[in-house]
Parts: structure tokens; sequence; C-alpha cells
């Protein structure tokens, strides 16, 4: 399978690894020290690449070194021992991350699964029809949290499901040979299910907001190059209408930095909500005002402490910094 379609969503968990990444030098010739920037590859992190192969960092006079990461775990890890200074993460990294040091804020929101995330069953017409099944899916990752959050509003817990701990390939593969009538994954393996007879029982569609990306900044680089990191959001930004505005070209770009052909990067794309900057100011809010993105980073900490992925919980407030979205 192409690591462009599973990289993102590894275990939550503070496991050890090496750094796996790769270089592309990517620099803007501005500054004397780069913004040492690093992006696993998911498809709400790819307009970076359009960034930098269009050259917008240029215009906002951004000095960057882009570093691509096959293993988010690696990403992370390098972002917490300060050899990155801003990383495209998940908010449950920051969170496993300052749950340890505070270290890294959120300064942007990237985008929410709305749909790639999937429960498919066969035979199985509801959630509440799930009680005393076997479910398969990958303790102490997003699906599991994903999971957990559906059954809650369904008003079951995961006691009442035997859970089957596969990785979410796995899990896809178990349920088109039939081994397991119910999974819990993500695309492409969830379409793949469905194609052998499966159906979508609720997807990340019905959970908004839930599963969200980020762009996070080391505090101290925040307090010391504030300008800097500021012109890195604003290129964001700037390749975000770019997609909107140049599709096919955009889609070729960030399809060949997944590894993946145009048109199943088009379907990934399809699964994501992106954020707006106007989005995020309302979705972060402010230290007097928080937004409703405070809910999410509450759900996923308690969802760590109670699955011992992280010690105690991260008040919201000491991670979240939208100062530079104005």
């Amino acid at each position: 399978m192409r690591v462009g379609s599973i990289s993102r969503r590894s275990a939550l968990g503070l496991v050890a690894g090496s750094a796996a990444a790769l270089t592309f030098g990517s620099r803007f010739s501005f500054a004397d020290a780069p913004l040492k920037v690093g992006i696993p590859i998911w498809v709400g992190w790819m307009p970076f690449w359009i960034m930098d192969e269009k050259k917008i960092g240029d215009k906002h006079k951004l000095n960057a070194v882009l570093t691509q990461f096959t293993v988010q775990t690696d990403a992370r890890q390098a972002l917490a021992a300060r050899s990155l200074d801003v990383c495209a993460l998940n908010t449950a990294d920051i969170l496993a991350i300052d749950a340890i040091s505070p270290v890294a804020s959120v300064i942007t929101l990237t985008n929410a699964s709305a749909g790639a995330d999937i429960v498919i069953a066969r035979g199985v017409d509801k959630i509440t029809d799930l009680k005393g099944k076997k479910v398969a899916l990958e303790i102490g990752s997003v699906s599991h949290f994903f999971f957990s959050k559906v059954l809650e509003k369904a008003g079951l817990t995961e006691n009442d499901v035997n859970i089957v701990n596969m990785s979410a390939q796995d899990a896809g593969s178990a349920f088109v040979a039939k081994a397991i009538d119910v999974s819990v994954t993500w695309e492409p393996f969830a379409s793949q299910g469905i194609a052998s007879g499966g159906k979508a029982l609720i997807t990340s569609k019905d959970t908004p907001n839930l599963i969200i990306d980020v762009i996070s900044a080391r505090d101290d680089v925040l307090k010391a190059r504030k300008d800097d990191v500021k012109r890195l959001l604003d290129a964001w930004y700037d390749a975000l209408a770019f997609v909107d505005t140049n599709k096919d070209e955009a889609f070729a770009i960030m399809a060949k930095h997944s590894d993946v052909k145009v048109e199943e990067f088009a379907g990934m794309w399809a699964g994501v909500k992106m954020y707006s900057r106007p989005e995020n100011i309302e979705l972060m809010g402010t230290p007097a005002k928080p937004g409703p993105y405070v809910d999410a980073v509450r759900a996923m900490s308690s969802f760590m402490v109670k699955a011992k992925l992280i010690p105690s919980d991260v008040a919201p407030s000491s991670m979240i910094d939208g100062a530079l979205l104005a």
C-alpha cells in the first residue's frame, strides 16, 4: 500500500523510534537561519509542497527548510527534541508532547476528518447493534478515539463490544477476508471493505471537528521568531488559495508528494475538511473567549488519559495560541 494513504495515523502513544526524514532542499534565501519545518505525509498537509514548488514563500520573505517524514511519530519526537521549529501534527501529538513537558503550541488548524474515518460493517444496521460484536481497530490510534466517541453518542461503552487490536490496514484486510464483520479504519481500506460487501455504518462526517490536524510551533520559537512563524502561516494560507484557483496543478503537486495517483489524491482530499483562516479564528478563539476547538482538545486529552497514553490531562489554554492568525 502506498505510504501516502496510511502514514498519518500511527498509534498515539509515546513510542520510541528513529527519525526517517527526507529533506528536499526547500529553502528560501532571505534570512540566515531558516525555520525547520516538519511535514509527515498526509493529505491535509500536502499544501506545504505547493508553497515550496510555487515559491509562495518568496512573496512573504519566508526562510524555511521543509523536511518530509514518512512516519508521523518521528516528526512528533523531532519537535519534542527541539530538532524542528514548526511541525504539522495531530491534536493528539501536541497533547502527547506537552503532557511530558510544555514544549509546543497549536498555531493553526489545518483540517478535520470529514468522512475519511469509517466504521464498516457486515450484517449490522446501526451502532447499537454492535453490542457483543467483535470490532477490529488499532488500540490507541485515531480510529480508537473516533470509535469511542461513536459509542458514546449511541449510549454504549467499549465494554459493550469486543475490541480486536489490528492496524487500520489489517482491520480492512480482515474485513475483506470475512474474518471479522466490523472494522474501524480509513481510506482507502474502508472503500475496499465496502466493495467486498460491507457498508459504512458511520463516518467522521457524523462527528465534525473531532479529529483535527494542526500546525504547531515550539513555544520558544514563537517567542523569539514570531515574525518568521507569521510568514509561514501567511504562505500556508496562500497555498490553500492556490488549491482553490488551480485545482488540477495543485492536485498534481500534492499527489506527487503523497506518492499516489492524482485520482487517488482527489478521493483523499474529499475526505477532509480544510480550514480557512476565518474558520480558524472562530474555532480557536482567544484566551478571553475560547472557541469550539477547546472542546476537541478536552475530548482527546480525556481519551488519552483513559487509554493510559498520557499521564494527566493537558489544559487547552496551555497549548492553543492563535495570536498569529489575525
